[in-house]
């Protein structure tokens, strides 16, 4: 089984992953992962903008080719289920519907989402609370500008969503309630 995560910046998508690895056993290949890599790869400073930017660069030969890349490793690892987190574009989704996989959208309040990336101290989210409003209209609302992203766009045909605005032990509980469907509709 495969499994798409597309969700809005700081909403738990991270936390999902993890407890579907730890719980599930589900491998994980992260999008911005290889990209962080790639930018590391090339010395380059790595931040949210830089990451885009290289995203874009890649979407201009290929406009699915950052979890194509992704995928070649899932396909080299051949695990039983896996992850591919961090989708930004409809067609990255359908690609990832196209080898079999389903979409998963986490979301939360854009409040408790930067509180959230503050606490968690990662240098791509070292931003104001202006600069994290920025970036995350940027990414979430329709890909208008030279971005390419529209995680709003992924959310809204995703078969599944998780609305993540309480504790860590209700996001438990609504990702175990998900997964049960996933599970149920694959043997159905």
């Amino acid at each position: 089984m495969i499994i798409g995560i597309a969700g809005t910046i700081g909403s738990g998508k991270g936390t999902v992953v993890e407890y579907l690895s730890e719980k599930k056993g589900f491998a994980h290949y992260s999008c911005s992962g290889l990209l962080k890599e790639m930018l590391e790869e090339r010395g380059e400073f790595v931040d949210r903008d830089a990451m885009a930017k290289l995203a874009r660069e890649i979407r201009k030969e290929d406009p699915n080719g950052v979890p194509k890349l992704t995928y070649e490793r899932v396909k080299k690892d051949n695990p039983e289920n896996a992850i591919i987190e961090a989708l930004h574009t409809i067609g990255e989704a359908d690609f990832v519907r196209s080898v079999g996989g389903i979409i998963l959208g986490v979301d939360a309040d854009v409040s408790v989402r930067y509180a959230r990336i503050t606490k968690r101290g990662s240098i791509k989210d070292d931003v104001t609370f202006e600069k994290f409003a920025e970036q995350a209209k940027r990414e979430d609302d329709g890909g208008s500008d030279a971005s390419g992203h529209n995680i709003r766009g992924v959310m809204a045909i995703a078969d599944y969503t998780i609305t993540n605005n309480g504790t860590l032990d209700e996001l438990h509980a609504n990702i175990e309630e998900v997964f049960l469907k996933i599970t149920q509709k694959g043997t159905g």
